[in-house]
This record gives C-alpha cells, structure tokens and sequence, in this order.
C-alpha cells in the first residue's frame, strides 16, 4: 500500500527521470532503492529474549499503522512467537506513534492494571526511552516497587539509548553502510530499478538483562556523541537576546569539537513553508542571505561588513572558505513550525556524527526564533516611540501656531490702525486747523499703540525661546539612561539650589528600588518637576513661601514609574483643565505664558514613552502624575 508521502515522493523522482537515483529507506519505482532489513533485526531481539533468556510473556508495543516499517516488525514480532511455539495474546500488545511521550504512557498503563510480564519491546527507541523514564518517575513516587523488571527493548540504535540507565538494548540500522553504497551507486551512474537490502545488528546492552561491554559499543567510545548528549545544548544555548545566544553557542561548538559553524537570517525574511512548496518549480529560496554568526576553525570570527550580505546560492563568503585543505559542509534550515527563517552550515571533524549537527541545529532554530522576536518587537517599540515623538513635536507646533496666531492677528491690526494714523497725520502737516492739542493726541495714540505692540513682541518671543530648547532636545535621538538614585539625588540638588524650591515646605518621598534603570535624558525630567514645582507653589495665593507645601512622590507600580507632584492650593478652574496639555493655557496672568505643561507633555510622551496627567479640586489642590516605563533587562 503506498501512502500519501510516497506518492509525493515518487511525483518528485520522476521530475528527474534522465539522471541516476538513489532512494534510502523507501522502495520507489524506477529507482535503486536502499533498504535496511529492519524485520530480521525485529526478529533477532525477539528470539534473543526467548531463547537467551527464557521470556515468555513478551509485550509489544506497535509503531503507527500506516509505516511499513512498523507493519513488519510487528510482523517479525508474532512469527516468533508462533515459531517458539508461543500463543499470540492481543492482550500484550498496545498501539503507539514511534514518541517518547507515548511510551511513558503506556509504560504508565501496563503499571497501573498490574499487567504480568516478562519483557517489553517497543517499535522504536523512543518509545523506549520513554517507559524507562515512566518506571523511574513511579518508583520515585512510590507508585511501583523498587525491585520492578525494567527488562526492555528498542529499535533504532538513537544517541541516548546507550546513555540511560539501564543502557538499553536495541538494533542497530547500518545507516553508514547504506550512505557509503548510495553514493558510490550514483558515482558510477547506475540506474536501473532494483532494491538492496542491508541487515540489521542486534546490540546487546543491560536492558534486556545481559551484561554490559562498552568497549564494544561504538556510539558509547565516540567521543563527539557522549558529549553531544551529555552537554545538554538545550540548556547551554537558551537564550533570546543574540549576544548572550552566540556568546554561549561558541562554548558549545568548543565542547561538541565542532570545526566552523556559520549562521544566516534570509534578507527578505522568513519562508512560510507548505508541503506544496517541495512540488513547486516555480518556488525559490530568498536571493540574499545575511551572515549573522560566524566560528570558523574553532574561533568565533568577526564579520565584515562587505562580507555579511551573500547570494544564498553561494552558501558562504568567499573568506570563510579554505581552499588549501579538503572540507565538507553541511547545510541544514533553520526553521520554527512553519517559518523558514535562514540556514546553518556546518563544518565537522572527521569523527563527528551528523546527528550533533541536528541537535544543534533545532536549538539553534529555537532560540534563534525567540531572539529575533524580540530583536523585531523592540525595534517595533522604538518605531512606536519614533512616531509618539513626531506627533508630540507636530501637536505642540500645533499648539503654539493656534496660540501665537492671536497675537499675530493683533500685530496686524495695530500696524494697519498705525498705517492709517500716520496717513492722518501726514495730511494735517501744514493745515493750519490742526491745533498743537491734535498733534500731542496722536502723539498719544501712537505711543499706546506701540506699547501694546511691545507687550505682544515679548510674549511672542517669550514662549519662542522657551520652546526652542526644549523643541531641540525633544528631537534630539538620545540614548540615555539613568536611575531612580541618581533622579532623586539630582530632585534633592534642584531643592537645594534653586532659592524659591528651598524656602518652600518641599518634601520627597521614594517607594522604588533605587537601581531601577529608566531610559530617557534625565535632565529632560529635571526641567519638567522643576516647572511642576513651581507652578505648584504659585497655585498658592497670599501665603509665604515656607507655607507653601510641595508633596513629591516617587514610587515603582507594575513594569512603570509614578513621578507625583502634589499641592494644597486653589486648585485649576473647570474652563481650564481640558485645554491644558493642547493649548497654551495660563493661569499667572502676565507673570506665565503658558507654554511648560504642553511642553511637559510632548517630552514624556515623545521622549520617553510615557503618560502625564492630573486631577485637581478648587480651593482643595492638584495632583500632578507622570508615568515613565521602567527599562527591560538589556
């Protein structure tokens, strides 16, 4: 019966009928077709375990329906049986999906219904590995007795099977064999269909309850394996912020002897892949790659700027390749689910096994994903940031526009009622009619007038010069930071040195780790208490400074900093407060123009991300509050 994957298969041999092929582990027509004797290897553990031992009551545990391996060693399973003579019972035979999870949970089941045995053996490894880790788990927890047979056996050779305990006995596929043939098939270009079978080997560890000899165990004297599976790389290279990751991913290469190791992101950015793809002519790969990470000959390497964009066909920059010597290297993809983010390419020793190079390369892929995540929403932040700083700058260029266009429109006026009165007077020269009195009244006028324009150019050039600065600073790209120790030893300077904040009844109070870090120019906060302060000891009418009291409170809620600065005074009429932060709005008369609150909010929002607001009674006082997002760990 052949199933979807081999239909897709053979649809994708026979786009290339004209050139030798070579399947390895699937019968394809039209092909040489490579093949492990895995139905033997079955039969041999069986027999083993009955003759070698004198199992009796052996239970099974099946791989998915729908694989022929599985079918057959399933096979190899019952034909044993009913050549020792022994009845078939259903019983003793469970259903799985070659998963360690799977395994756990049937070990799980046989434990918990006190099912009688002698042996297990499963499909595969990994439903192995699985019910070893279900019987140590059980005993811990005293689910199951100490002394409880761990007499079980796999199917596929994997890298942890000689590393558990007890080392587990299995059959070994002769994956290297089968490489060796297939390439030296396709060197000589042969191409008539035919299928080559290669028999399995029996590996005999502790599991099955035979002794163990490690000197005979090839995976357990390959030091590359051992320190692959007992490193960890899951553990070693976990984490999202890419420094750290390539910091660490080094000291892994160094450990699993590992010779180059090279890492690209695609430039136009992640493939989201299908299956339909691998049957699409018309697909390509992105055309440009961007190298990100580069160890090459046991040292991590910097990279060039002029090197670090390649065409993806070239696989590597020409530096970074040795011509003096033979190598060989292996690319592998890195993706996550369905996200085909870049690629790897490794280079190893001569005795490294290419399972290393998977294991890293799905830890890779994984952390990879989570740090380019986070790459990718911090630069979404700042873009967020970049634009809550314009709109802020284009609403307080709004805002002092709408404001300063009153006295414009004024200027006007006066220059035209001027315009009129120097005609006036320029006619009365020579009338006779025109009394000294007249001319001393529009002597008179016009100097009125030119107060008024006086009183208007100097408001205008009062919130000009206050907003040039703080406009300036609000559009500078800084990176500053600073922290709550050094905001409240500069709050305790500006009290200390400013003459009006010192004689007030100021007072500071901080709820915060003093080491909290908050990005952003701390001057910029400086300026803006140091307003708040003072507007807060103005909003108290015919009292003395030292009886003017200023709250200033500092204190840490969730992921932000609270900044409140609170008074006791008449408080801000009801007109007033929704035009406050959008319009230049005073309250000083002629002693104020009105422009520190709107600047005030412009600069937390735009500068720093954050929020202001107020909440105030008359006759009763104001509280003013501000919101700062306390930095992330960098």
């Amino acid at each position: 019966m052949i199933n979807f994957f081999q239909e897709e298969l053979i649809k994708f041999f026979n786009k290339y009928k004209d050139i030798p092929k070579v399947s390895f582990g699937i019968k394809i027509p039209q092909a040489i077709s490579l093949l492990s004797n895995s139905k033997e290897g079955m039969k041999d553990v069986i027999r083993h375990l009955i003759k070698d031992h004198g199992y009796k009551k052996i239970i099974f545990v099946k791989g998915p329906e729908n694989f022929e391996w599985s079918v057959e060693r399933f096979s190899a399973y019952k034909e044993v049986l009913e050549e020792n003579n022994i009845s078939f019972d259903e019983t003793l035979v469970f259903s799985g999906d070659f998963v360690a999870d799977t395994g756990y949970k049937v070990m799980q089941e046989i434990i918990l219904m006190e099912i009688d045995y002698d042996a297990i053996v499963f499909a595969n490894d990994d439903m192995a590995l699985g019910a070893i880790k279900c019987i140590e788990s059980m005993k811990e927890a005293g689910k199951c007795s100490a002394d409880k047979k761990s007499i079980i056996c796999g199917f596929d050779d994997s890298l942890n099977a000689s590393q558990v305990t007890p080392r587990l006995t299995t059959v070994r596929q002769p994956i290297k064999e089968m490489c060796y043939k297939a390439v030296e098939l396709l060197v000589k270009g042969e191409s008539e269909e035919q299928t080559i079978e290669f028999p399995c080997v029996m590996v005999k560890r502790e599991s099955c309850g035979c002794s163990y000899n490690k000197e005979n165990d090839d995976i357990e004297n390959n030091m590359d394996v051992k320190l692959a599976a007992r490193f960890r790389a899951h553990e070693s290279i976990q984490s999202y912020q890419i420094d750290e990751l390539f910091d660490r991913l080094t000291t892994l290469l160094k450990h699993c002897f590992i010779k180059s190791c090279f890492i690209f992101k695609y430039v136009e950015g992640p493939i989201f892949y299908d299956v339909e793809m691998a049957f699409d002519e018309s697909f390509e790969v992105p055309k440009t790659s961007e190298l990100i990470y580069a160890f090459c000959d046991g040292e991590r390497r910097s990279i060039d700027e002029e090197e670090r964009i390649i065409m993806t066909t070239s696989i590597l920059p020409e530096s970074f390749i040795n011509y003096d010597r033979r190598f060989t290297h292996l690319v592998l993809p890195l993706f996550f689910k369905n996200e085909h983010l870049g690629y790897t390419c490794f280079e190893g020793t001569d005795n490294n096994d290419v399972m290393i190079f998977e294991l890293l390369r799905g830890q890779i892929s994984n952390t990879l994903k989570g740090a380019l995540m986070l790459m990718e929403r911090e630069r979404i932040e700042e873009s967020l940031r970049e634009n809550e700083r314009l709109a802020s700058l284009g609403q307080l260029i709004g805002g002092i526009s709408h404001n300063l266009m009153t006295p414009i429109m004024s200027i006007a006026g006066l220059a035209a009622a001027l315009e009129d009165l120097n005609n006036e007077y320029r006619d009365s020269i020579g009338d006779e009619s025109v009394t000294i009195e007249d001319h001393l009244e529009i002597n008179s006028e016009m100097g009125e007038w030119i107060e008024k324009l006086k009183e208007y150019n100097s408001y205008m050039s009062s919130v000009i010069s206050t907003v040039k600065s703080q406009a300036v600073q609000l559009n500078a790209q800084t990176n500053n930071s600073f922290t709550i120790n050094e905001l409240t030893n500069r709050i305790k300077f500006l009290r200390n040195s400013d003459i009006i904040i010192r004689k007030s009844d100021f007072s500071l109070f901080v709820d915060a780790d003093s080491s909290i870090v908050i990005l952003g120019d701390i001057s910029n906060i400086i300026q803006i208490l140091d307003n708040l302060i003072k507007n807060a000891i103005e909003s108290y009418t015919r009292k003395e400074l030292h009886e003017c009291r200023v709250e200033l409170g500092i204190l840490k809620k969730e992921n932000m900093i609270i900044i409140t600065v609170k008074d006791f005074g008449v408080g801000i009429p009801d007109e007033v407060k929704s035009r406050i932060f959008k319009y230049i709005v005073t309250t000083k008369g002629k002693t104020g123009n009105g422009v520190s609150l709107m600047l005030s909010y412009s600069t937390i929002k735009g500068k720093f991300g954050g929020e202001i607001w107020f909440e105030s009674k008359i006759n009763e006082g104001t509280e003013f509050f501000i919101a700062l997002p306390i930095a992330k760990d960098r």
